[in-house]
């Protein structure tokens, strides 16, 4: 009788186990919801590596795209001509501000040496701004509206395709 009930609790146990590791196949990461577009921009203040601070009162006024980025991240070197293209192409319309994700200031200002400052701030994170984003991991780029409302979002390496899509969401056009 004992291994008769084994047989009938091996497929009640499996088959969850099994909707679970089989479910998410082919789901694309970029497509999961954030919980932060269609919200306010979270409140912070955090240093920068050129020695100033950087808060959200900052970005409030003029749309801003902010990119979560880390000298150890393989993609955010891919994504950094797409982002040094838009600053200098749409410096006066919107404001670009990069996000130093679990790295050391040191490590990210020899980053941007080797590939290139666009000259926007660059804000360290404590770990704070990248869990009140929801960030995942770098890079990420967040499109945020003058009124400082969030309105879309890029997990992965932002492309010029993405990038005017981020920008039309905000209400800048890319052209």
């Amino acid at each position: 009788m004992r291994s008769g009930v084994r047989w009938l609790l091996l497929p009640v146990l499996l088959l969850p186990v099994g909707w679970l590791l089989f479910a998410n196949i082919g789901v694309d990461p970029r497509t999961i919801p954030s919980r932060v577009v269609g919200k306010a921009l979270p409140t912070f203040s955090l240093p920068t590596l050129d020695g100033t601070t950087l808060t959200d009162a900052d970005l409030v006024g003029r749309p801003a795209v902010i990119n979560f980025w880390a000298s150890w991240c393989g993609p955010c070197v891919d994504e950094h001509p797409v982002l040094l293209d838009a600053a200098q192409r749409l410096g006066g319309e919107v404001q670009l501000v990069g996000v130093v994700y679990q790295d050391s200031p040191e490590r990210a200002a020899a980053w941007l040496r080797r590939y290139g400052d666009g000259g926007w701030p660059d804000a360290v994170d404590d770990g704070s701004l990248a869990i009140d984003f929801g960030v995942t991991g770098p890079p990420e780029t967040y499109f945020v509206d003058a009124d400082g409302i969030i309105r879309d979002r890029v997990v992965g390496p932002v492309s010029t395709r993405a990038m005017a899509e981020g920008l039309a969401a905000i209400g800048v056009d890319a052209s």
